[in-house]
């Protein structure tokens, strides 16, 4: 029997061969893969852009001065007496800045996505768009040898 045929490692778990995927110890027949690709994850940016608009909502209604001294009459802040609207500025612009910094911080992350009889997965995960994208070039080259493969195996038996 004739060694599989390495088409990609990257020295940390992951190998495609031309006749399986390994990823850590979880191993796939190329046979099994129904379909395969890169699967871009996009972050949940809702909760930083509701911060995001609330803490300026909240920072305009301060600066504008909209919160009548009747109505929250002004508090003891370390032996200074600050008004409900410095209070709403200053909190609206803090709420604010954390929403800025949480849609700052997210980013996409990228999968190698395999469809098999148990269904779809994310086998690998990145940050790096280009490492998933080795992986999935390594597949479809993989593909195409395996492809090659049972061709001139049914043209074997043929004769």
């Amino acid at each position: 029997m004739i060694p599989d045929k390495v088409l990609y490692t990257d020295g940390r778990g992951v190998t495609v061969t031309d006749s399986t995927f390994q990823v850590n110890k979880t191993s796939y027949r190329l046979n099994g893969i129904v379909k395969h690709g890169l699967f871009i994850m996009r972050p949940e940016r809702l909760p930083g852009m509701l911060l995001l608009i609330v803490g300026f909502i909240v920072a305009v209604v301060g600066i504008l001065n909209l919160i009548p001294p009747s109505f929250i009459p002004n508090m003891q802040i370390d032996n200074e007496y600050v008004s409900a609207n410095t209070v709403a500025m200053w909190a609206g612009g803090s709420v604010a800045l954390i929403g800025l910094l949480i849609l700052a911080v997210l980013r996409e992350r990228y999968a190698v996505r395999i469809a098999t009889a148990e269904g779809e997965k994310n086998a690998i995960v990145s940050d790096k768009k280009e490492y998933i994208s080795q992986i999935v070039n390594a597949l479809n080259e993989a593909f195409s040898h395996s492809h090659l493969h049972t061709e001139q195996d049914l043209m074997r038996n043929q004769i």
